[in-house]
């Protein structure tokens, strides 16, 4: 089937003499005279490239870039800028608005059809290697994990959650931590530098679409996808930008099959937004009482904001050994809720993990630990049907 290239340009003269160089190539094509005309046609057409000019009366072709970019069912068709405007200036405009290509006129015809069918290979690959999409009306499943308070590992146990369940169920899995300030998955993986999180969060709101989200994912050698905090303490005011992270959260289940969240401590404002998007949430809790009066007062607080019993699972985490800590059936019982998986001590295996950044999933597979890890899987996959 022919490709379908839409052409904008308020030049008359332009549309039909480009359109019909188009048309001889074997392109199908479909014009617009303006930045309004051509926004309604990209939602009908739905093109396989636009060529846009920059310099139109009713809006610019930066302008329609943007709103393009913003939206996210025409996010990713690919966009070359053809205009007169040549400055430096002028592309690095085009490039920030979104463009995949910026060519100046008068061009050859044939570097015009070069860069086209190079923009279009890119798009073709791109839309190959990318996870195939989920069908109409289908989601991945997303999974919070959270304490009543902070310091009980909610990090290490998401990270090491999210490796096993792609180890064992060959499906696309994304992890991300939503503590800017506080990011602390990088550092346990060895990325120094890791901001994907802060730079959507410093984004407006409606310019953070499937394809920003995708841009900021980075693949880790586990096969598990991540969208990382900052570790800088500055970061940490960016926690107010609550409606970014509902955005974010909303469209990472449509790009992998399990999400996993780790997320603040209490129900703060970040997690009043997100957590009743979880299909399912893990609290984390230790053996003592003080432990134990808090999160039985998040429970009831998670019950108020509608989110039932069924998608809570609760996880008893032993991180020293000593007799005087409470036994997981007085934790059960004080609790008034079942644990799902209980996690013994491993303070060796955890700093061996932390010093080579190595998770203990993949360091020792074979460990006590990692099967713990594989049996909190169990628990989070039989929701799915795989």
């Amino acid at each position: 089937m022919a490709e379908k290239i839409l052409l904008i340009d308020d030049d008359l003269d332009t549309l039909r003499l480009v359109g019909l160089m188009l048309q001889r190539q074997g392109y199908e094509v479909r014009a617009a005279n303006s930045g309004v005309q051509a926004l309604a046609m990209v939602q009908s057409e739905l093109p396989d490239m636009i060529l846009l000019d920059v310099m139109m009366p009713d809006m610019d072709g930066y302008e329609v870039a943007r709103r393009l970019r913003s939206d996210a069912r025409t996010a990713d068709i690919p966009i070359i800028m053809f205009t007169a405007k040549s400055q430096i200036d002028d592309k690095v405009a085009g490039f920030e608005a979104g463009a995949d290509d910026y060519l100046t006129k008068p061009t050859q015809p044939r570097e015009l059809f070069a860069h086209m069918r190079a923009v279009l290979s890119r798009a073709s690959k791109s839309r190959q290697a990318a996870p195939p999409p989920t069908a109409p009306g289908e989601r991945g499943l997303m999974v919070g994990l959270t304490s009543a308070k902070g310091g009980l590992g909610t990090s290490t146990l998401a990270t090491n959650l999210a490796i096993v369940l792609h180890e064992v169920y060959h499906k696309e899995v994304i992890l991300s931590d939503f503590r800017p300030g506080l990011g602390t998955i990088g550092l346990e993986l060895g990325y120094i530098k890791s901001e994907g999180l802060v730079r959507l969060l410093r984004r407006k709101q409606n310019e953070i679409t499937p394809r920003e989200v995708e841009s900021e994912l980075i693949s880790h050698n586990s096969g598990v996808r991540l969208l990382l905090s900052s570790h800088n303490a500055a970061e940490a005011r960016l926690t107010a930008e609550v409606a970014n992270f509902e955005a974010i959260a909303r469209i990472l289940p449509g790009i992998g099959r399990f999400v996993v969240l780790d997320l603040p401590p209490a129900i703060d404002p970040i997690n009043t937004r997100i957590m009743p998007l979880c299909d399912q949430i893990i609290v984390l809790v230790e053996p003592s009482p003080h432990t134990i009066t808090q999160t039985k007062s998040m429970l009831e607080e998670m019950v108020k904001m509608g989110i039932g019993e069924g998608r809570i699972d609760l996880v008893l985490v032993n991180r020293i050994r000593s007799g005087v800590q409470l036994s997981w059936s007085q934790v059960q019982e004080q609790i008034g809720k079942n644990i799902s998986v209980i996690f013994t001590p491993a303070p060796e295996l955890a700093y061996q993990a932390s010093v080579h950044n190595v998770p203990i999933a993949i360091q020792q597979p074979e460990s006590l630990t990692a099967q713990q890890f594989r049996k909190l899987a169990e628990k989070v996959a039989i929701r799915v049907a795989l």
